[in-house]
């Protein structure tokens, strides 16, 4: 078994795969000693971040007190680190094989462990997808504050019948005046929870800034 010694791991949230960069001083950051290493294929490697897989005992056997921290010597029962040459992700597990949390890795530990990983044979994976995740786990911590703040601004406007200040906001993301206020808050809400994307970072900002010029 290949282990991947010294690296940082930041497993602060059960569902979401945090990047690097939104890592917060709040997180509970772990100074792994060794960890163990997997090459997957890129399949298993979005099952892994867009779903609650379960592996197979076998595997849990395989990788059992194999992850070292440093601190304390602290062991974590079922961890490991899988990589498909093009990201890594490190996973913790349940003993019934259900993901505890993961973790995303800084930049230059993720390049260093991507050419580790280039030699070796890839790994058979054998789990079950339990669930997918839902889409909001796929924003940013700040792109969901956003998106929340969204969904709460047009909501009053269109109960508090600010319809001027709505239907700007409105035409500005979709570019058009059509449809009636009612047809139009129900678009609006639907598109914002099903398709976040940077139209609505932008929207946020004009939203922002019209409350810093009052």
């Amino acid at each position: 078994m290949i282990y991947v010694y010294d690296i940082l791991l930041n497993f602060s949230d059960n569902k979401r795969l945090l990047e690097f960069y939104e890592w917060s001083k709040k997180d509970n950051l772990e100074h792994i000693k060794k960890i163990p290493l997997f090459k997957i294929s890129s399949l298993d490697m979005e099952n892994i971040i867009t779903s609650n897989i379960k592996v197979s005992k076998s595997f849990l056997d395989m990788i059992s007190n194999m992850t070292v921290l440093y601190k304390n010597k602290k062991i974590i029962k079922y961890g490991a680190l899988f990589c498909d040459l093009n990201k890594v992700v490190a996973v913790e597990f349940y003993k019934d094989g259900t993901v505890i949390c993961r973790s995303s890795l800084l930049l230059d530990e993720e390049e260093d462990i991507i050419d580790e990983a280039s030699i070796l044979p890839d790994f058979d994976f054998s789990y079950k997808v339990i669930e997918k995740y839902d889409v909001d786990l796929f924003l940013t911590r700040n792109e969901t504050f956003k998106k929340r703040y969204l969904l709460k601004e047009i909501e009053s406007l269109f109960k508090e019948k600010y319809f001027d200040k709505f239907n700007y906001l409105y035409e500005e993301v979709f570019g058009r005046d059509d449809k009636d206020i009612c047809d139009r808050y129900k678009i609006m809400i639907d598109d914002i929870n099903g398709h976040y994307d940077d139209k609505y970072n932008n929207l946020y900002e004009i939203v922002r800034l019209s409350y810093q010029k009052k």
